[in-house]
This record gives C-alpha cells, structure tokens and sequence, in this order.
C-alpha cells in the first residue's frame, strides 16, 4: 500500500496539473485516466513542452489517492475566460473536493498589479464566482471536506476566496502555493466587513506554501499566519530565473555527472522537503516588496503597472485581459519612485546578501529580452514639450534679470560681499537648468515626432 499523502501535497499535485493547459478532460473521469490521454501527446508524453509538469502528476498518480482523483467543473465549460482557469476534483466517495485555481493566465499579469492597490480585481471575483457556482452546482455539504488551493496567481485568488465567500462556513482550508499578498485597502475592508474575530477566523484557515527563493508570494501584504508558511527546496539549473517560481521545481532533484560538470534535473511525484526559512532571493524580493507597498497608492499603481506589464509583454500579451495597457505616466512613476527603490535595496543587508549568492553562483538571475508596448498620444507629449519651452523662455528671462542685477553692483562690494558671490552662483545654476531645459525639449520633441511617425504607419 503506497504512503498516504498529506492534503497540502495533493493540492500541490493539482496546482501542478492546472499547467498542463489541457482543456480537453472530461468531466467525470479519473486522474489517471486523462494522464493516459496524453501519454502519446508531442506536449506531455511525448517530451515536449509540458513534459516535466507531466513527468510530476504521471509519477504521483502512482499513489491512488491522488490517481482516482475525479475532474469536474472545468472553468472553459463553465463560460469563464481564459484568465480564470480553474477546475475542481473529487475523491470517488465524494467526501473531499478540491477547487483549483491556475496562475496566472492570459493578460492577467496587469490585474494583479491593480490587486496592489485595490480592494479586490475582476480576475478576483470571477474566481469568486466560480467558486461559489461550483458549490452550488455540485450540492456540497458541510460534511464534505472542501478545499481551495491554486499556484501563484491562483494562490491569490485562493486566498481571496476564501476571505470573500458567503460559503466560509463548509470551507475546510485554503493552500497557496506561491500566492501573492493584498493592498493595505483589502485588509482594511475585511476588518471592518467581519471585525477582528470574524478577519482572523477567515485567515486561520489560510496554509502559504512557497519556494524557498520564490519572489511572487513576498508581493503585497501577505494575511497568511507567519506560523501557517512553510518553505519547500526548490533546485533549478543555471540562468533558470523563472524556475524559482515554477512550482514543478518544489518536485525537482538534480543530477550532476562529474565528468563533464554538466547536470540534469528529474522531476519528481513527491513534493521536495522543507527547508525551514526563506532563500536569499526571497528575503530580496519581501524587501523590494515592502518599499513599493509604503508608496503613495497612485504613485505603487504605477510601479506595480510597470513590472506586470513587464511579465505580460515577456509572454507575448500587449495588453491586459481586461484592456489594460501601460501608460507614460506609470512608467514616470516607476522611473521616479521605483528604480530608487530598487537601487537602495542592494545596499541593505537582503540585497547584499543576494548580490554575495549570485556572485558565488547560488542564486542565478538568467536574461530576458522582449519588447514593452506603451499607449502614447504623440500631441500630448508635443504639448509637454511646448510646456517645457515656455519654462525655458520664463527661465532665461529671469537669468537676463539676474545677470542686469549682477552688473548694476557696485564695483566694491563684487569681491567680498556674500550677498553678491551668492547672486553669481544662483547665476551659474540657473543658466545650467536653462541649457537642461533646454535639452529636455529637445528630447521630448523627437520623442512626440517618433510616435507619430509611427502611428502614421500603423493607418497606412
């Protein structure tokens, strides 16, 4: 008889399956027998691009408690967009069902940077939605066990479901996996929707399981009990950044040949184990966290804008599932309030901790190249331009003033006075902003010129 698994690990297992973005299961049948289905499939069996999500659930349904496991409800059937991706399995008996959300989907990267200032996101109701549908719809009782689980994004709308749902009362628990925190104005409002009794006892039933160098759980505000967290070991090879995210790595191992120095990862049915404390890239990522979220909300929107829509455009999307699109002004907000953020970071003691373990090879931050799309009005920016050529015009009039005041002196107080070698050094500086404005119009008119070259070509 195979070792009984734990709830948490066969949450893990699912979370896993929510990967294989296999949209062809049918209702009804075992775990098992969809691993089947796509055994000779190119993408899974066969080696291809989901062959090591594959290679974890193929090995694990070897235990029969998660190998009988019974898929239902399936979001894509359900009339729910690509974004949300969740299903629900059942045990034979039906005695526990577990309700699955995916991480993040398609154009979904922008909406979790709204959940960095908002109270909730669409992304995060519809998750509710379907939740709560699946409850309905299969008729569960409180003497069913019910649990909500889901990997990154997925882990977040776990967590928010199980904050948000009128079901609370025959939800058993809820595992994120990797999930990100919430705003400051989500917390404040479930405090004062349930009071402080009704807030903990929502969150008591939250468990957070991430990898030990994860940097997406360390986002937000994080209301899992500090005492509910656990770090699993995450193994990746060399220039694997993502890897550190990817939750097939809390079931990887690494093989290293001595020969050659070369080492191959296995993937495994059984979830790595525990390591006690989080990594060094983590420890890096709740600090870059922290200083972002103690930003002004409208000028956090923007830096957290940026960032997803840097992961969006790195997956191929332009724009967010629901029309976001990045705009100049988040990127002057990332620029002025989030690159400092960054640059400080390194010198505290989680960034030089980080810089040590990537110097010495132990945490590898690999490269990524892609494209960022902006939604830009050329004859705004021709108009800021215009703006910065009449402050110019005002500042070289006044430099003209200072430089007449200058020459009306009397000879015999130039040489001496403070009041005068101040007078010739306001002088100075103002003429050094004047030729900075000077160059920033410059700038910013080939900026507006380049843009409207290129929206020319785009109505062509």
């Amino acid at each position: 008889m195979s070792e009984k698994l734990t709830e948490a690990e066969i949450s893990m297992v699912l979370d896993t399956f929510m990967y294989l973005d296999y949209k062809e299961a049918r209702d009804g049948t075992s775990l098992n027998t969809i691993l089947k289905d796509l055994e000779n499939l190119a993408d899974y069996g066969g080696g291809g691009v989901h062959y090591g999500e594959y290679t974890v659930l193929k090995k694990a349904a070897e235990n029969e408690e998660i190998g009988s496991l019974i898929i239902t409800c399936q979001s894509v059937n359900m009339g729910y967009d690509t974004g949300t991706c969740a299903c629900t399995f059942m045990t034979p008996d039906e005695s526990s069902i577990y309700v699955v959300y995916r991480g993040t989907g398609d154009g979904e990267w922008p909406d979790n940077g709204i959940g960095m200032t908002s109270a909730s996101t669409t992304q995060q109701e519809r998750a509710l939605s379907y939740f709560e549908q699946v409850v309905e719809t299969l008729d569960i009782k409180d003497s069913q066990r019910l649990i909500v689980t889901g990997h990154s994004k997925g882990g977040n709308k776990a967590q928010f479901v199980a904050m948000e749902t009128k079901y609370s009362g025959i939800l058993d628990v809820c595992y994120s996996v990797d999930g990100q925190g919430f705003s400051e104005k989500a917390i404040e409002e479930w405090k004062e929707r349930y009071g402080e009794k009704g807030y903990r006892s929502r969150t008591e039933k939250l468990y957070g399981i991430h990898g030990e160098n994860d940097y997406v759980s360390a986002l937000g505000n994080s209301i899992i009990p500090k005492d509910h967290i656990r770090y699993v070991e995450t193994p990746v090879e060399k220039n694997n950044f993502a890897g550190y995210h990817d939750i097939k790595y809390m079931f990887a191992s690494l093989i290293y040949d001595e020969n050659d120095g070369s080492c191959i990862t296995v993937f495994n049915g059984r979830k790595n184990r525990d390591v006690g404390r989080r990594g060094e890239l983590g420890n890096y990522a709740a600090l870059l966290s922290a200083g972002v979220m103690e930003l002004p909300s409208k000028n956090r929107d923007g830096c957290a804008a940026v960032i997803m829509h840097l992961m969006e455009v790195s997956d191929g999307q332009k724009k967010g599932i629901n029309g976001e699109r990045l705009k100049l002004t988040d990127l002057k907000d990332f620029t002025l309030q989030g690159i400092p953020i960054i640059a400080q970071s390194l010198f505290e003691e989680e960034g030089r901790e980080l810089l040590k373990s990537y110097l010495s090879g132990d945490v590898q931050l690999g490269r990524s190249s892609f494209e960022v799309t902006l939604q830009v009005n050329y004859q705004v920016l021709l108009g800021q331009a215009k703006a910065l050529d009449q402050a110019a015009v005002h500042v070289w009039k006044l430099l003209e003033e200072m430089k007449e005041m200058s020459c009306k002196v009397p000879k015999y107080m130039k040489n001496g006075d403070i009041f005068c070698r101040r007078l010739e050094r306001t002088v100075s500086e103002v003429e050094e902003w004047y030729k900075k404005l000077q160059k920033a119009v410059c700038i910013q008119e080939n900026i507006a010129k380049s843009y409207q070259k290129w929206d020319e070509m785009e109505t062509i």
